[in-house]
């Protein structure tokens, strides 16, 4: 029960946190503007941040749940393979709940000038890191997905649509992690979408009465 809470807990903040996030477009300078005109920005990003150790909580509830079963070294796997993709994942969210969130307040302290420049000069050559991250995160979060997927179609504790449902999402994250480049990170935010809304599912069977 616990196990299961956690883990939708955890993909509802998550998504909900999501909902709130502007999508930042245009250079570094117009990101920054973003970032500083959003007032709710700190609590979106801490928001996002404290949805993880919950969601990792709810996954190892589930990795358990299949000790005696068939799916045992899949789910045994899933959830090693989650902590490294858990903490990769969150890297660009602390760099923007902090270092973002500074350079865009000196932005806007001085949006012309030396100051300013400083700001969008740190920021462009930061961030990219923060989407390398992104997608290192997302490919990861597909294999992640697909082992645990794999777990409930060997195991039989899960409903089988779940499991199918999460090779579409591995599939999906997997494919873009791996082919689309920094340079356009909207589709890692939503193929992680999908995975946390398979969570999501996921924590809610765990919570009730599962059937195969």
């Amino acid at each position: 029960m616990i196990y299961g809470l956690c883990l939708l807990f955890g993909a509802l903040l998550f998504g909900i946190a999501g909902l709130f996030h502007p999508m930042l477009e245009g250079d570094g300078a117009a990101q920054l503007a973003t970032i500083a005109g959003t007032g709710g920005w700190r609590a979106i990003h801490w928001a996002l941040l404290f949805a993880l150790p919950f969601m990792y909580i709810g996954l190892s509830g589930v990795a358990l749940r299949h000790g005696a079963t068939a799916g045992a070294a899949a789910a045994r796997g899933g959830v090693r393979l989650a902590a490294f993709a858990f903490a990769v994942w969150a890297l660009n969210i602390l760099f923007m709940a902090a270092g973002g969130w500074h350079l865009a307040g000196a932005y806007r302290v001085s949006d012309t000038g030396l100051t300013a420049s400083h700001a969008v000069f740190v920021y462009d050559m930061l961030h990219p890191a923060g989407l390398a991250a992104e997608r290192l995160a997302t490919f990861a979060l597909g294999l992640v997905v697909y082992l645990f997927s794999r777990a409930m179609l060997s195991g039989g504790i899960y409903p089988r649509w779940l499991a199918w449902a999460g090779f579409l999402v591995a599939a999906v994250a997997g494919m873009v992690g791996l082919v689309v480049g920094e340079s356009t990170p909207n589709p890692y935010y939503y193929s992680q979408a999908g995975v946390v809304v398979w969570l999501a599912a996921t924590g809610a069977l765990t919570m009730g009465r599962i059937r195969a």
